[in-house]
């Protein structure tokens, strides 16, 4: 879902690209340094978000069932939590705004300001709007999860790189071979780490189902359910499409080096 600019904006659509593409850039590695100093420092280092913190809301109580878990989650959680703490007391205030700016990606495809797919920019958008106003914003139990930290320390390290890829690129700037290399190469790991977390955070929130408890279930448990069912397949298609995208710009199998610019870089993701 990228912000790199078609053949059809012109400069004042360009700059709007490339502001949007530094500022969240900027964000993402806020956020990056939060989490990373919060493992560093073991304790909140957001001075600068104190006053804004007020005016997010930590919790939004839509739901009746904001307490329940079940044992999976348990059992997950106690596997890694002795040795990741969850960061969302150092983090939350950042994450939340700046994952809420992506929104305008979809906006961006919508009025062909980009040329992105939609169907993959609409997924990963609203995947991640879903997580952090739907899921981490309205239950609690999510904030001490340690798969909080791994889904935001993901996003971070994607984000990154990616928004100053194409910030470059709509300034008339090529990108170094490392900033490509790492644009179109960290999914491997970065992707799969991503979306597991969102699932398992999503799982999380969802009640116990053993011995028939599913019975219990209302009609959002049961929407969670399938959601996290369908995280897979999801991961399937932006798996495969960034494996395209990575074979267009670094030219694997075709003979270009590394680092050699796409006949059509405005186009490529």
């Amino acid at each position: 879902m990228p912000s790199s600019a078609s053949p059809r904006p012109g400069a004042l659509g360009r700059f709007y690209l490339a502001a949007f593409n530094v500022v969240s850039a900027a964000g993402w590695a806020y956020v990056l340094f939060l989490t990373v100093d919060a493992f560093i420092n073991k304790g909140p280092s957001q001075l600068f978000l104190t006053r804004l913190s007020s005016y997010i809301p930590s919790t939004s109580h839509w739901s009746s069932n904001t307490k329940s878990t079940n044992a999976l989650s348990k059992y997950f959680k106690s596997l890694l939590l002795p040795y990741l703490p969850s960061t969302y007391a150092q983090s939350w205030t950042a994450v939340a705004p700046v994952q809420s700016l992506a929104a305008l990606e979809v906006l961006h495809v919508l009025v062909g300001l980009v040329r992105s797919p939609l169907p993959t920019t609409l997924m990963q958008v609203s995947s991640r709007l879903v997580l952090v106003w739907v899921i981490v914003a309205r239950f609690p139990l999510t904030h001490s999860n340690p798969f909080y930290t791994t889904m935001v320390l993901a996003w971070a390290l994607t984000e990154v790189p990616r928004y100053v890829y194409y910030a470059l690129g709509l300034v008339g700037v090529d990108a170094p071979v490392w900033l490509t290399w790492l644009r179109y190469s960290t999914f491997y790991v970065l992707y799969p780490v991503g979306a597991g977390s969102e699932a398992l955070v999503a799982l999380s929130t969802i009640p116990e189902w053993k011995h028939g408890q599913y019975i219990n279930w209302v009609l959002e448990d049961w929407i969670k359910a399938g959601m996290v069912l369908i995280w897979i397949p999801g991961l399937y298609v932006m798996y495969t499409h960034m494996i395209r995208m990575r074979r267009k710009v670094l030219g694997v199998g075709k003979g270009r080096k590394l680092g050699a610019k796409p006949k059509h870089r405005a186009k490529a993701e």
